[in-house]
């Protein structure tokens, strides 16, 4: 069985004015299970490694000028 999306669930559901606390948690475990984050892959014999990652422009240089 396939669960619903958190849209699919409230529109079968009606207005969250009338959810019992079940409702409630059902649907954030739906909303949760959309934005489940995979691992990353492994890398293989051979690859290169990522490049390395300069400062953070947003926050400015790693140490404060002399």
């Amino acid at each position: 069985m396939v669960s619903p999306t958190p849209a699919q669930f409230r529109a079968v559901h009606g207005d969250m004015d009338r959810w019992q606390a079940v409702d409630f948690e059902v649907y954030e475990h739906l909303v949760e299970n959309q934005y489940v984050v995979r691992p990353r892959p492994r890398p293989e014999p051979g690859d290169r490694p990522p490049p390395p990652r300069g400062p953070d422009p947003a926050r400015g240089p790693a140490t404060p000028p002399a």
